[in-house]
C-alpha cells in the first residue's frame, strides 16, 4: 500500500511511497531499517502517469539527499 509524502499543486503532481521487504541497504547512506524494509519512491501525476524513482531509501531525506532535491 502506497502512502501520500506531499504534493506539488503547482506541478501537479504527488509523491507517493511503498515499503519493500529487501535484502538490501539504502541507496543513500547504506543502513537497513527494522525489519529488512525499506522505501521505493514515485511520482504519481495528475493525468495518471506513474514515475517511479529509481533506488531504495530509509527515508526521504535520504532519497532528497540522493537526487539533490
Amino acid at each position: 500500500m502506497a502512502a501520500l509524502i506531499s504534493r506539488d499543486p503547482f506541478a501537479r503532481e504527488e509523491l507517493h511511497r511503498e515499503s519493500v521487504s529487501t535484502t538490501c541497504t539504502c541507496g543513500w547512506c547504506g543502513s537497513t531499517r527494522k525489519g529488512g524494509k525499506l522505501f521505493r519512491y514515485f511520482i504519481e501525476e495528475d493525468q495518471g502517469r506513474t514515475n517511479t524513482i529509481k533506488g531504495l531509501f530509509c527515508s526521504i531525506g535520504c532519497m532528497r539527499d540522493y537526487y539533490g532535491n
